[in-house]
């Protein structure tokens, strides 16, 4: 997707490019606080998208009403010591250092890979969700899910 697409399908969701960097350090301070350790591409990430809430592919109809798939930039939903201790089980599996950006409808937890790369998280399933940003959101318009990458054992 061009980076002109992007910003009018980001826009189409409210987004701005104005940023958010005071409650950004809010949230990353809390998150580290349960054990998580942040990382420069998640600060920079979370300083452009918090809050940001993008529905998206695929879409299901219920009872005659079409309920899309979503995806919220909001991490302070995952914010427990378990949820650091997953992320660092979920982070072997990937190779990279990740930090949390929001949750997709799915029930998964997206993460911001110290490499820059995205993933995702289902209990002890890993998932790759972009190269980059531009890639990541180009999966939420196509309706593509996060590619499987592998599973830590459960103890």
């Amino acid at each position: 997707m061009r980076e002109s697409e992007l910003e009018e399908f980001l826009s189409s969701f409210g987004w701005e490019a104005a940023g958010v960097c005071r409650e950004t350090d809010a949230i990353v301070a809390g998150l580290e606080r349960v054990g998580f350790a942040s990382h420069e591409e998640a600060r920079s990430f979370l300083g452009e998208y918090l809050g940001l809430k993008i529905d998206h592919l695929p879409a299901l109809d219920i009872a005659e009403e079409r309920i899309s798939s979503w995806t919220h930039f909001d991490p302070s939903a995952v914010c427990t010591t378990r949820d650091s201790d997953v992320a660092r089980r979920c982070a072997e599996v990937a190779g990279t250092a990740l930090f949390p950006i929001g949750v997709d409808s799915f029930h998964l937890t997206v993460y911001s890979g110290s490499d820059g790369k995205f993933y995702a998280g289902f209990d002890s399933s890993v998932f790759r969700y972009g190269e980059d940003r531009n890639a990541m959101f180009s999966m939420m318009k196509a309706g593509v899910r996060p590619i499987p990458l592998g599973e830590w054992t459960l103890q």
